[in-house]
């Protein structure tokens, strides 16, 4: 699991907080995390922060070192295989829906600016150079194992204290590890996924945010508010969606400080106590993340919404078919997807907040040249009419508004299709 963050350090992650156990016995200065012993001072500094009492791997999680070479080769390979796998029929909907393009937002003169560094089509905003010149550590839950990249000839300010910072976020994940499986296997929706997800990456996020006030004083920096900080992060994040990369991206990177806010506000509470609470009471989807500053948590439906449109004049339609599935996308999916489609931030994201259900079906032929998708997503109140003329405005959507649904349909075949009801969700 990587870290999905800006600069802590020169940027808006800057802010204060400590708790737990004190481990005087490591001194906190700053150091290379390519090195056992720094390794040791952030973990006993983290296990400070999270309050934990005692030490569940007995001086330090399994840490391998790689150089920029070894991680450029895993990388590849990874691709490589990626590039060799089964055709699917999500690549071609998720693109005519936009997921995956960066979007084009007006800006306050009129012209158009196209998503800003790092929005590269498809779900990563970086190219595998970039990965490997900005990646410090990741955690890998498969083999249990964080791997530490050393960047012998990287230069900059405070190189060696963001490094630290990522590892500490690491350090969370393999604590994490221990006390429940990050190999979750029940997830039955990218809905569900990004729900859980958020508390995973939010959890780390938020102890990742304490440890960056600890080098903060280090530095003798002054602090922020670190139960604020989330805010303050989601804030910019919302104004400057843009550069987030493509909405698909882009909700992979909010999920961070939405979830860090859930702890947060967890945190104000009861302190550590009541963060680890919060993981039982968390969310099962993704609209009890959307909370305003207004701190109203939306309701968050008890069962999938299964409501479904295909099209059977043109496209398969066995569901034991390669070329046709199903999915419930959620809030979250549907906020940046209406932002990537130039709906303003307030506009998109109370409608998200009303959402009660999704079903999106995808399509193609057997050859994958013919892609098509239907998205029914259901509201606790009617969508806007403004939602209506945002999603048709460049002719390449057709929406279809009732007193409580959208259904939201694309297709790239020269024959316009027919959308009939479907029980493939079922």
């Amino acid at each position: 699991m990587t870290c999905v963050r800006r600069n802590a350090l020169t940027g808006l992650a800057l802010f204060a907080l400590t708790s737990g156990l004190a481990c005087s016995e490591h001194e906190f200065v700053t150091c290379d995390i390519t090195q056992h012993a720094c390794q040791e001072d952030v973990y006993y500094r983290v296990l400070k922060l999270r309050g934990d009492g005692y030490d569940p791997f007995g001086g330090l999680p399994p840490v391998t070192v790689v150089t920029e070479d070894d991680y450029r080769r895993q990388l590849e390979a990874e691709a490589a295989s990626a590039a060799q796998g089964p055709k699917d029929p999500w690549d071609k909907a998720l693109d005519l829906l936009h997921f995956t393009s960066a979007p084009t937002i007006p800006n306050d003169a009129g012209t158009a600016t196209d998503g800003g560094a790092g929005s590269d089509a498809g779900s990563t905003t970086s190219t595998i150079d970039d990965e490997v010149a900005h990646i410090y550590a990741f955690y890998e839950p498969k083999n249990k194992t964080i791997t530490v990249i050393s960047h012998p000839s990287q230069t900059g300010s405070h190189v060696r204290e963001e490094a630290m910072i990522t590892l500490a976020h690491e350090l969370v994940h393999a604590l994490q590890d221990r006390e429940f499986n990050l190999n979750e296997s029940d997830l039955q929706s990218s809905d569900a996924y990004f729900a859980w997800d958020s508390i995973v990456e939010g959890d780390a996020r938020f102890y990742e945010n304490l440890f960056t006030n600890d080098i903060r004083k280090m530095l003798g920096l002054s602090a922020l508010d670190a139960l604020k900080l989330p805010d303050d992060e989601l804030d910019w994040d919302y104004v400057n969606f843009d550069q987030l990369g493509s909405p698909l991206f882009a909700a992979r990177a909010l999920m961070y400080p939405l979830g860090a806010k859930y702890e947060a506000t967890a945190f104000r509470s009861g302190g550590n106590a009541a963060v680890r609470h919060a993981y039982a009471k968390a969310p099962r989807r993704t609209v009890g993340f959307l909370v305003g500053h207004d701190g109203k948590v939306p309701p968050v439906p008890a069962a999938e919404f299964c409501d479904a449109f295909v099209v059977r004049d043109l496209l398969p339609t066995d569901p034991a078919d390669k070329t046709i599935g199903g999915d419930h996308f959620g809030a979250l999916l549907l906020y940046t997807f209406l932002r990537g489609w130039n709906v303003s931030h307030d506009l998109a994201f109370t409608t998200a907040q009303t959402w009660t259900g999704d079903s999106l079906v995808v399509q193609a032929d057997h050859t994958f040249t013919t892609g098509a998708a239907a998205w029914l997503i259901a509201f606790s109140t009617p969508p806007p009419s403004a939602i209506v003329q945002a999603l048709t405005a460049t002719g390449e959507l057709t929406v279809a508004a009732n007193a409580g649904t959208l259904l939201i349909t694309v297709a790239d075949s020269p024959v316009p299709p027919t959308w009939t009801r479907s029980s493939i969700c079922q």
